[in-house]
């Protein structure tokens, strides 16, 4: 355990490694939300013309958008079989593992946070989880992933893992906030701040970090705090006062409790759109300037050589003016230069192409690609792009998945919970008991589909395209199409669907041969649609036979015992044999 000196120097360290990430992260987040900030982020005092809102199309802040839109769907959890020498009971634990899994994922709303990350990541170049608990509904603890503001986060060094070893959150709280979650630290809250060494550290951190989102108040006022975590645990530090005001021990083994997804880049964290910033802000120059230009011309100066009798020039409709004689009154044409739009249809495509956006994400078809070997190569580098985004957030969330098993397994081992969901096309609700079932097994796959990344109309082409040839079957294109969430469900009304109908022809068929049953229930459907699943049922059911009187009597006979068939009468002789013997007489 630290104690608040070196908690102090590991903070300090940690914002001087992210200082100049941070001055990036400020810009891109400014663009992003446009607005008077995004003007002055992008381009400063260069242009003496006040502008409320970005003066140019914001492509970074819509090429995240469809990022996001490609990223936003969380990949297909798969736990593999743990033992092969018991394979139907590994199964069983396998499945289970993944449905304990799956529950943790609706517990915390993993579809929901997705779609974030997938602006944050492009935007800002990672993201951040931390690993915590919270109570469900009836008072059950469950592993908790929570979703951190990466513009708030200082990580450090990033390993071969692509995970650092600590990492500093830091955030304003409002004190009544933060003195109602540790009364205890009341005295320190309030305290007046010792600036002295806080100013030279913090300050360039503060002035960005005002403008945090999430719960920081993003009016400057509050407590300074800082979450550190390493692999000892986590501390919740005030630096104003240099105060540690809570600990929590790490219950992991494998690490810290935090997992961070970090986009591939050289050799700094960074985002996707910073080194194209530029180039943005010479088409918002270009944009002005045309602006100012088309102002120029159709409001143009009028000059006059001479003199006017009335001191005025005078402008409208049905203005008069008197120049002396031998004056001279004009207008300068000015012209805007057509090198002016093609310089922005230039930038603009140098845009894309740096921001892995092109215009087929906009349902546009540019003429210079007519072929669809020319629209594939169009959205190649874009397709690309989320490939590459959606094997590290496979792999950030195999070990997130990894994080909160072992999570739950050393806070809540004996704790027996229950779970429920959706699993497979089926809806479970069981109990599991960390310990007995998890016990050490911790390792999943998150695999996206075939055509993960695909818009819709992509997906159903090439789906449809290689189920023809046999590459994949018709399930893998139903699991693949968003939407399609219980496929046993779909696949059972199909099959009755394709059933109905072969019965539905044979009716038909057997009505247009004469057959007065079949053609009274055609009748019979074509009154009434709606029920035509009940009216083929009755028709396709056999009618019990009706029996007569005897046919009933001789069945009460059979299952009374009693033998059936014609009865001999005996004759003389025998029935006297049978009297001189002392026997019984047998009539039949």
């Amino acid at each position: 355990m630290l104690d608040s000196n070196k908690i102090y120097d590991r903070i300090d360290y940690l914002r001087v490694v992210n200082q100049e990430q941070m001055i990036d992260r400020s810009r891109i987040r400014d663009i992003m939300n446009g607005g008077e900030a995004g003007v002055h982020a992008l381009l400063g005092k260069s242009i003496n013309v006040e502008y409320h809102e970005l003066p140019a199309p914001n492509l970074f802040l819509t090429a995240l958008e469809r990022f996001a839109q490609k990223l936003g769907r969380s990949p297909d959890l798969k736990v593999d079989i743990v033992n092969q020498k018991d394979s139907e009971r590994a199964k069983k634990k396998s499945e289970k593992l993944e449905r304990i899994v799956m529950a943790y994922d609706k517990n915390q709303k993993l579809n929901m946070q997705l779609p974030q990350v997938g602006r944050w990541l492009p935007g800002y170049g990672f993201v951040v989880w931390v690993v915590k608990h919270k109570k469900d509904r009836d008072g059950n603890p469950y592993p908790y992933a929570e979703l951190r503001d990466p513009f708030s986060c200082y990580p450090g060094y990033f390993g071969n893992d692509q995970q650092p070893k600590e990492l500093a959150i830091i955030t304003r709280v409002p004190h009544k906030i933060l003195a109602d979650q540790y009364p205890e630290a009341k005295p320190y809250i309030y305290a007046q701040e010792d600036n002295d060494g806080f100013q030279n550290a913090y300050s360039a951190l503060m002035d960005g970090n005002d403008k945090s989102g999430s719960w920081a108040s993003s009016t400057g006022h509050g407590k300074v705090v800082v979450e550190y975590m390493n692999e000892d645990g986590t501390y919740v530090y005030l630096p104003e006062n240099k105060k540690t005001i809570d600990y929590m021990e790490n219950p992991l083994k494998s690490g810290p409790c935090f997992v961070i997804a970090k986009r591939y880049s050289f050799d700094q964290m960074q985002s996707q759109f910073q080194h194209i910033t530029g180039l943005m802000a010479n088409m918002a120059k270009i944009n002005i300037l045309g602006t100012i230009a088309m102002e120029d011309a159709v409001f143009t100066e009028t000059n006059i050589i001479g003199e006017i009798e009335s001191g005025k020039y005078r402008k409208g409709r049905f203005a008069v003016n008197y120049l002396t004689p031998g004056s001279q009154v004009s207008k300068p044409v000015n012209n805007l230069p057509y090198q002016l739009f093609q310089q922005v249809d230039r930038l603009e495509r140098h845009l894309r192409l740096g921001a892995a956006y092109p215009v087929s994400d906009d349902g546009q078809s540019p003429n210079s690609f007519v072929t669809g070997r020319g629209l594939e190569e169009l959205g190649q580098s874009a397709s690309l792009h989320v490939r590459e985004y959606q094997s590290v957030l496979a792999n950030a969330l195999e070990e997130l998945d990894a994080k909160r098993l072992e999570y739950d397994e050393s806070m809540f081992g004996n704790t027996r919970k229950p779970i429920a969901g959706f699993h497979k096309g089926t809806a479970y609700r069981e109990n599991y008991t960390p310990s007995v079932d998890i016990k050490e097994f911790y390792n999943t796959r998150r695999v996206y589909g075939v055509m993960a990344g695909f818009d819709e109309p992509q997906k159903i082409i090439t789906g449809l395209q290689l189920k023809q040839q046999g590459i994949i079957d018709t399930q893998t294109l139903q699991e693949n199409m968003d939407g399609l969430d219980n496929i046993t469900k779909i696949q059972q009304r199909i099959s009755a669907e394709k059933a109905e109908t072969v019965l539905f022809e044979s009716l038909m068929a057997q009505a247009a041969q004469g057959d007065p049953k079949a053609t009274m229930a055609a009748i019979e459907i074509r009154k009434n649609p709606q029920n035509m699943t009940r009216i083929m049922d009755k028709f396709y059911t056999p009618e019990e036979p009706t029996m007569t009187e005897e046919e009933m009597l001789l069945a009460q006979q059979q299952a009374a015992g009693v033998p059936q068939g014609p009865v001999a009468e005996p004759d003389i002789a025998s029935v006297l044999a049978g009297l001189a013997g002392g026997g019984p007489v047998a009539w039949y």
